[in-house]
């Protein structure tokens, strides 16, 4: 995913300098955007396990960011995202990374303003660490039987509503702030498995996650 990331922003730099070379056409061929915000996530069913077990809960809040590239034709974007988000709470914690390819559209416009509505699929990996307490024994029993934290990992492939609200640019040469608010759902309810383990009766759940987020664009 990094090299394929890594040739799509190459490929629009490239893209960029030739055009500022030749001063042929104002407008950009691609939109690159990037973002930061927050995210609000639900998993109820591994949820009400931790609950039974008193051991906290799937963090709701998290921090994300991420970028985005997508070729244009006319009005129409295709493109590519990625993200990584960190939520955390006093007992535990969850990371994820989503990659998703998406169309999109600059068509709906009213004055200055473009809403630009997206939807993509892709991949998203969660990584949750719950944090036990209140534990005791000696050192060489945590290197060996005991454990002071469980690590659950779930992977899912998802899909990806969202509503970008742009500012028109009629240069298409330079950044303009933007703000996009979505929801993210895994299609179909996957497992959370511990990690280097193999256990029975293990959770399934439709991991979903809506999100708010400012953003820099240019090209549209």
């Amino acid at each position: 995913m990094r090299y394929f990331l890594g040739c799509l922003f190459s490929l629009c730099a490239v893209n960029l300098l030739a055009q500022e070379k030749n001063n042929k056409t104002k407008y950009l061929q691609f939109e690159s955007i990037y973002f930061a915000g927050v995210q609000f996530n639900a998993a109820s069913n591994i949820n009400r396990i931790l609950k039974d077990q008193n051991a906290g809960k799937v963090p709701v809040f998290g921090w994300n960011a991420g970028a985005g590239l997508a070729y244009r034709i006319k009005q129409t974007l295709i493109g590519a995202n990625f993200s990584l988000t960190t939520s955390s709470k006093s007992d535990n914690a969850m990371n994820t990374g989503d990659f998703t390819v998406y169309v999109a559209t600059n068509v709906i416009r009213t004055g200055k303003l473009i809403f630009s509505p997206q939807l993509g699929i892709g991949t998203q990996s969660a990584t949750f660490t719950v944090q036990k307490k209140d534990l005791g024994g000696t050192f060489e029993s945590f290197l060996t039987t005991q454990s002071n934290e469980t690590k659950i990992e779930y992977n899912a492939a998802i899909v990806d509503l969202s509503m970008t609200l742009k500012t028109v640019n009629s240069e298409r040469n330079i950044f303009r702030p933007e703000c996009r608010v979505g929801y993210k759902s895994s299609i179909t309810k996957n497992e959370w498995k511990v990690v280097n383990a193999t256990v029975a009766n293990v959770p399934r759940d439709r991991l979903g996650s809506f999100y708010v987020q400012l953003a820099w664009g240019i090209g549209r």
